[in-house]
């Protein structure tokens, strides 16, 4: 037997040495076992009553703050799509009740976070689930005291610059993503009709608002774009007209667009057309194709209110 074949034989009285567990990690599975565990129990114990959490839904769609925020609306692809908001899948799954919404990082180095989104229903076991992948990096035009990444020409034809996310940066990139998620994935524990009704109950409650005081709705929608940045002379090159000349139809419009923005669904430059520049002189002049698509959108609403 060689030297090397003797080392490889443990002594009679050696024994191997046998990994621990991670106390820490031990306990920390032991919690999450036993808060599934109770919120299946209560769920358990507490079935939800479908009429009663429909009800709920809609009344809070009866308050017209809350109205004017329950619905969206965003181009994709050439066309425009609305659906439900953040703000009424949010309060949708709380009112359905035993719904649970979790997050779960699965991977991450110094350029991306890998983090899992579970909707579950307690009590079916309906389970939907989406992974997002977030770049550690976001967009500045100021990159003073940043640590430079890469830069792009914006749809603006602006330079701006990629650089390196902050934590607070990285959090909030996150927060908006994973509410997306939810949205998207949790609505579908709840019948479309419940929502589709929710989001009619919607429309009509911002309507008849606006309806009693015209001027007050318009100050407020015009207030709240100024808000983030978009005066009125954005709207009124969106719009095609002056805001004094605005319509009920288009103040809808207006809060489902804002709707989009402030949840992180949309730019304003999504909405815009593009201005004409030296490298496309064939383009139609910006202003007049924005006036063109607001007269449209203009005709199709007062369509639909007829």
């Amino acid at each position: 037997m060689s030297m090397t074949e003797q080392n490889l034989i443990p002594a009679p009285n050696q024994h191997r040495a046998i990994a621990k567990p991670d106390p820490a990690a031990v306990a920390a599975g032991e919690r999450e076992k036993s808060r599934i565990q109770a919120a299946y129990f209560m769920a358990f114990q507490n079935p939800r009553n479908v009429e009663e959490s429909r009800i709920r839904i809609l009344q809070a769609c009866k308050r017209p703050v809350f109205a004017e925020k329950a619905e969206y609306k965003k181009p994709v692809g050439g066309t425009t799509i609305k659906g439900p908001s953040i703000r009424l899948a949010e309060l949708a799954l709380r009112e359905w009740g035993n719904v649970t919404t979790e997050t779960q990082t699965v991977y991450e180095d110094d350029n991306v976070r890998r983090v899992k989104v579970f909707c579950t229903d307690l009590e079916t076991n309906a389970m939907f689930a989406k992974e997002i992948t977030l770049s550690k990096t976001v967009e500045r035009k100021n990159i003073t005291g940043r640590e430079k990444i890469g830069e792009r020409i914006n749809s603006q034809g602006e330079v701006v610059f990629i650089v390196r996310a902050t934590d607070d940066e990285l959090n909030t990139k996150e927060a908006a993503l994973v509410s997306k998620v939810v949205r998207n994935e949790g609505l579908r524990l709840i019948p479309t009709d419940i929502i589709e009704e929710a989001l009619e109950v919607a429309r009509k409650t911002a309507s008849d608002k606006t309806k009693e005081d015209p001027a007050a709705a318009k100050h407020k929608i015009l207030d709240a774009f100024a808000n983030i940045g978009i005066m009125p002379t954005d709207l009124e090159q969106y719009l095609g007209h002056p805001t004094d000349n605005i319509q009920p139809a288009e103040l809808n419009d207006l809060r489902a667009i804002h709707a989009a923005i402030k949840d992180g669904e949309a730019k304003w430059s999504d909405y815009i057309e593009k201005p004409v520049t030296d490298a496309n002189p064939a383009g139609t002049n910006a202003a007049a194709k924005t006036r063109a698509k607001a007269e449209a959108l203009k005709n199709g609403l007062n369509q639909q209110n007829s």
